[in-house]
């Protein structure tokens, strides 16, 4: 934005009433300068206009009201004191010398209609120095099972690739709402030896500004299988790490609030289904371009979501200020070196070259679900990194190719901002799980999430649950690797006309969210070839997900209902968690 002699009005910061100096008096009469243009600059409406031959102070009038005066020669005024979505007509004026009278005939005032919402995005680089344990596959850090039994993330060191903290802030002029990526393997709500959890990072920015309270920030991670493995199963990180860590997402989401600017938002979605494949289908014999399997499908869980949805800001000059892409892939597609993100830091960087401004991509749906690497007997060829055979190009061919084909489909976003967030408590039931939080440090493979209440009560675990709201979007947090049915029965109770956004290991860790109940036998049964069932803390946790997420998005003003089946977990976070008051920590051996 250009210089100017105005100053800035200290209310960048657009809340509460709009104040002015004084009230135009007609009577007085007033002389208008010539050339007034107006248009949107960042977070101000810039007003320029022709030198005036006159040694009178300038008025700056927004709708009849003075705004400001200034000195007599001034050309141009930065209006930061305006509201998202508002119209506003604007007129510079001198006072007419001698007496009041008649006022002058003036020219019609310049009108200016502000974009809906003010959008703002930033990163951090949070790539660890040196060599760090890498999560995601196996268990443990090698010490006491041996790699060849079970496999592990081994270790690594940051090379070409920088994984980062990405954050963007939507807001409507009365709500302001965070969401934001960490691109590492998993991040829990809270942890065992310090202020290092999701809950605490949100904290921090609540305290500091109180347009950010807590339940207005989403902070999710991307579930990278070649990134720093901070929840511990892999041999953890340092104290140091977890430190700056979460000073980087801190400074990530203060960043995005303070370069919040006009924007439009517009959100569309394309069909990415051939590009995931359900792990209970047939189609998961068939990870190659030639089938192993050319019998009829079957499937034992069916339902993938597989749809790229994608959200973006323009600012008026026609600027990007930020892409945001969600697809329900694990970042176990690959084709880094190193240490990095997976496909969502690869995407998100992709998209901040194509398009300008902030790339944010985040993962959705996980559960039951693993992405082509990079094409399956059922890709479809016309996928243009159908032929590549480089992994990682092949990847972001496929998936940049559905980021345009959902802008292009795109339509404009329109509504208020909005925000709810919860908590649930379940039983710990998975044997897994609880030979983690018991016995994991034997086998170097120690879960590092609090075990403390409200966190962990006996053998019951305390997490988060959220849902916030952009117009006519609803995205919803699940608090570890959800089950698309999670998202699904969202949509069918606020109807799919209404685009939901599912996010996946958004504000806790917790393994595996099965959903319906009724398929955890099924995918018990699968254990040889699927892991799910292994990092599940109880049967029902996915379920219980999808309720609480329904009653908040429900609670944002979307319409609907929630089913039947919704009504005893209803019932029992009505009660507003009596058991997190117990002075009761820990996890026992079942």
């Amino acid at each position: 934005m250009r210089r100017r002699l105005a100053v800035l009005l200290a209310a960048a910061v657009v809340t509460g009433p709009l104040v002015v100096s004084a009230t135009a008096q007609p009577g007085l009469g007033l002389v208008d300068v010539t050339g007034l243009t107006a248009a949107v600059e960042g977070r101000a409406v810039g007003l320029d206009w022709s030198p005036l031959d006159s040694d009178r102070d300038l008025q700056v009038l927004r709708d009849d009201a003075v705004v400001a005066t200034l000195p007599a020669g001034s050309t141009s005024y930065d209006d930061a004191a305006v509201r998202p979505g508002r119209t506003y007509a604007y007129r510079v004026a001198v006072r007419k010398p001698g007496k009041p009278g008649k006022p002058k005939a003036t020219p019609r005032p310049v009108p200016v209609t502000l974009p809906e919402y003010l959008v703002g995005a930033a990163n951090r680089d949070i790539s660890p120095a040196g060599v760090v344990n890498v999560g995601g596959f196996g268990v443990g850090d090698g010490t006491a099972i041996p790699d060849a039994l079970v496999g592990r993330g081994g270790t690594a060191r940051t090379e070409g690739d920088r994984v980062r903290t990405r954050a963007m802030v939507v807001d409507d002029g009365q709500t302001a709402i965070a969401i934001a990526n960490i691109e590492v393997t998993g991040h829990f709500a809270a942890y065992e030896e310090g202020e290092w959890g999701l809950e605490d990072m949100a904290k921090r920015v609540a305290a500091a500004n109180p347009r950010l309270p807590l339940g207005n920030i989403l902070i999710a991670s991307d579930h990278t299988h070649s990134g720093p493995d901070t929840l511990g199963v892999w041999g953890g990180p340092t104290p140091e790490y977890l430190d700056f860590l979460r000073d980087s997402v801190v400074a990530a989401i203060e960043e995005a609030y303070a370069e919040r600017q006009f924007a439009a938002l517009r959100a569309g979605e394309s069909d990415a289904s051939d590009l995931i494949y359900n792990q209970s289908c047939t189609e998961a014999l068939n990870q190659s371009k030639e089938p192993a399997y050319p019998g009829p499908e079957v499937c034992a869980t069916p339902g993938k979501d597989g749809m790229f949805r994608v959200v973006q800001a323009t600012a008026p000059s026609g600027e990007k200020v930020v892409t945001w892409a969600t697809y329900a892939a694990h970042a176990t597609a690959g084709g880094g070196s190193g240490l990095h993100g997976d496909w969502p830091q690869f995407l998100s960087d992709l998209m901040s070259k194509e398009f300008g401004g902030e790339g944010l991509a985040m993962v959705g749906a996980l559960g039951g679900t693993q992405p082509c690497r990079p094409t399956c007997s059922f890709t479809s060829p016309s996928n243009p990194g159908y032929d590549i055979a480089d992994r990682r190009t092949a990847l972001m061919a496929n998936y940049s190719r559905h980021v345009r084909l959902a802008l292009a489909a795109a339509e404009p976003v329109s509504g208020p901002v909005g925000a709810q967030r919860g908590y649930i408590r379940e039983a710990i039931t998975g044997p897994a799980v609880t030979a983690l939080f018991t016995a994991g440090h034997y086998a170097g493979a120690e879960l590092i999430r609090s075990k403390q209440p409200p966190w962990v009560n006996a053998q019951t675990i305390r997490t988060v649950v959220g849902a916030m709201r952009i117009g006519d979007l609803a995205v919803i947090g699940t608090p570890g690797e959800g089950f698309p049915r999670i998202g699904q029965d969202v949509r069918d109770a606020v109807g799919d006309e209404r685009m939901v956004i599912q996010l996946g290991l958004a504000g806790d860790m917790l393994g595996y969210l099965i959903a319906p109940a009724e398929y955890v036998p099924i995918i018990a049964a699968e254990v040889p070839v699927n892991d799910n069932i292994i990092f599940n803390v109880s049967p029902t946790i996915g379920d219980h997900v999808a309720c609480a997420d329904l009653r908040l998005v429900l609670a944002l003003g979307f319409s609907g209902a929630s089913p039947a089946d919704c009504l005893a977990y209803d019932l029992v976070d009505a009660t507003g968690d009596p058991i997190g008051g117990l002075p009761v920590g820990g996890v026992t051996a079942p």
